[in-house]
C-alpha cells in the first residue's frame, strides 16, 4: 500500500480537526438536551405535587396535622428533587470538563499532524527545487558557472568604447 502524500496527510489533519469540533457541538447539544430533559420531569413532578398538595388541604381544611404534613411532605419531595437535579447538572459539568480536555487533546494532536505535513510538504518542495536549480547551473571544473547544455547563453553588452557594427 503506498505511503500517504504530505497533502493526504494535511487535509486527513483538517478533516480530523473537524470531526473534534463537530463531536464537541453533538455532544453539547445532548447534554443540553439531557438537562433540559430532567428540569422538565422535575418540572412535571413538582407541579403534580403542588396540586396534591392543594387537593389535600381543600379536602379537609381544619385537619391541620394533615395539612401540615401533607406540606412537609412535598417541601421535602422538592428538596429532593432540587437535589437530584443539582446532581445532575454537576455530574454534566464535570462530563463536560473531561470532553472538554479530550477535545482539546484531539484538536492539538490534529493541529500538530497538519503542521508536520506542511513542513514535510515544504521540505519536499525545497528538495525538489534545489535539484532544479543544480540541474539548471553546474559548475565548470575551472570553477566558472556556465548553463545547462543547450541552453544559449545572454550576449554581453558591448563596452562603452567600443562602436558596434553591424
Amino acid at each position: 500500500m503506498p505511503q500517504p502524500s504530505s497533502i493526504d496527510k494535511f487535509f486527513g489533519a483538517v478533516d480530523d480537526a473537524y470531526d473534534v469540533v463537530l463531536d464537541t457541538l453533538k455532544a453539547g447539544v445532548d447534554r443540553g438536551y439531557r438537562v433540559s430533559q430532567g428540569l422538565i420531569e422535575q418540572a412535571q413532578a413538582g407541579q403534580q405535587e403542588a396540586v396534591e398538595l392543594a387537593a389535600t388541604i381543600v379536602k379537609s381544611p381544619t385537619d391541620l396535622a394533615k395539612s401540615s404534613g401533607a406540606v412537609v411532605e412535598t417541601v421535602t419531595k422538592t428538596q429532593g428533587r432540587v437535589l437530584g437535579l443539582s446532581r445532575q447538572w454537576l455530574d454534566e459539568a464535570m462530563d463536560a470538563r473531561q470532553e472538554g480536555r479530550e477535545a482539546l487533546r484531539r484538536l492539538i494532536d490534529a493541529n500538530r499532524q497538519a503542521g508536520e505535513a506542511v513542513i514535510q510538504s515544504s521540505r519536499g518542495l525545497a528538495g525538489r527545487a534545489q535539484e532544479r536549480a543544480r540541474q539548471i547551473v553546474r559548475p565548470r571544473r575551472d570553477g566558472n558557472s556556465a548553463k545547462a547544455e543547450g541552453e544559449p547563453r545572454p550576449r554581453r553588452k558591448a563596452r562603452t568604447g567600443e562602436t558596434k557594427t553591424e
